[in-house]
């Protein structure tokens, strides 16, 4: 065999071999999870009465406000805005964790005459946050109980968070599939055409799944295909290679 064939067996083998480890890396579990909590550092201010969240709104912004009373462990909602609250007993009195489906703005904690304004946006909204309390009792130098707690959001920006990130996951989706369907397809009818025309051993290639059009991909179905298409390109790169050396030293 000349230079030149052993070359390109060479580098329909590399191809093949690069091919299979990325689909065999994008079809192995774990890849695809939750969206990590969002993380902020909110700003603690001691507020006298008994404020709503729309009077806690700062200038030019118009809050929502999901009243939760009396403060337990569940979940809460409105409608639009979901909360899970884990209540605890402290040393220092009573302190709660809080998580939420869309971004809050601030949290207001009412107990005694007072209560304590945890204010997340700006810099930006939170999705939860751990060990709200009220205000500080003098009289014992321990929070005071828990009578009500309000979540203060925005609802329009809500909204427009949640389409755009519905949005973008179906874009993405949409674009990885349809991206390694073709890079899998080409490679395999590359692979097959050169093994064909260059030598009697052939590589079995699984056929690639094309998605129905207006149709999302079957992601949980998909698994086994791609890890089956992904280790038959790894072997047959190995075989180019392999059969690639074999004439090098001959």
């Amino acid at each position: 065999m000349d230079q030149t064939s052993r070359r390109r067996y060479a580098l329909a083998g590399l191809a093949s071999m690069g091919a299979g480890a990325v689909i065999l890396v994008g079809a192995l579990p774990g890849n695809v999870g939750a969206a990590p909590q969002q993380e902020a550092t909110p700003s603690t201010t001691v507020v006298p009465g008994n404020p709503t969240c729309g009077d806690l709104a700062p200038e030019g912004a118009s809050w929502t406000e999901l009243k939760v009373e009396p403060v337990e462990d569940g979940t809460f909602d409105d409608g639009v805005l979901f909360v899970t609250i884990d209540v605890s007993d402290t040393p220092d009195g009573p302190v709660f964790d809080w998580t939420s489906n869309i971004g809050v703005d601030a949290v207001f904690v009412k107990g005694g005459n007072n209560g304590t304004l945890y204010l997340y946006d700006p810099p930006a909204e939170s999705m939860g946050d751990t060990g709200l309390h009220a205000p500080v009792n003098p009289n014992n130098d321990k929070f005071f109980g828990l009578s009500h707690v309000s979540f203060c959001y925005d609802e329009d920006q809500a909204t427009t968070s949640t389409t755009a990130e519905e949005t973008t996951s179906t874009t993405a989706e949409e674009t990885t599939s349809t991206t390694m369907e073709e890079t899998t397809s080409t490679t395999a009818e590359e692979t097959t055409s050169t093994t064909a025309e260059e030598t009697t051993s052939t590589t079995a290639v699984s056929p690639s799944t094309t998605t129905p059009e207006g149709q999302l991909p079957r992601t949980g179905s998909s698994v086994s295909p791609l890890l089956g298409i992904g280790a038959a390109l790894l072997i047959g790169g190995g075989l180019l290679l392999a059969y690639t050396r074999r004439f090098r030293s001959s």
